[in-house]
């Protein structure tokens, strides 16, 4: 159940179809997880300062049961921060992300829980 959501200050015409894919793409292969489970969502237009200034920045926020921790998160934040300087130019230095992993008893999927579905 991975999901990506990632608020910008970047016009609504920055983030393309290919973003949105190549996003999706990224994190089902980075947590090991099915693609059709992984939702992606970028919040464009927003109005946001960074430092002080309004050039690009933006926050990422990664959540999803399992796949996430000390030493996986530094894996992961490199990936999603070289992602979002190469397709949206979004510097490193004006970002922050935030990881949380969730328990599967506290996601809700097709009427019940994936604690339910899956029993993890």
């Amino acid at each position: 159940m991975p999901f990506l959501e990632v608020s910008t200050n970047l016009p609504k015409e920055k983030v393309t179809p290919e973003v949105l894919s190549g996003l999706s793409k990224m994190v089902s292969e980075m947590l090991d997880k099915s693609e059709s489970y992984c939702m992606m969502r970028v919040l464009p237009d927003q109005l946001m300062t960074f430092g002080g200034t309004s050039e690009p920045c933006a926050v990422v926020r990664l959540i999803s049961i399992g796949r996430l921790g000390v030493e996986l998160n530094k894996k992961h934040a490199a990936k999603i921060f070289a992602f979002m300087d190469k397709h949206l130019g979004i510097s490193n230095d004006r970002m922050f992300m935030v990881f949380q992993d969730l328990d599967s008893s506290t996601v809700g999927y097709k009427g019940t829980t994936f604690h339910e579905l899956y029993g993890r």
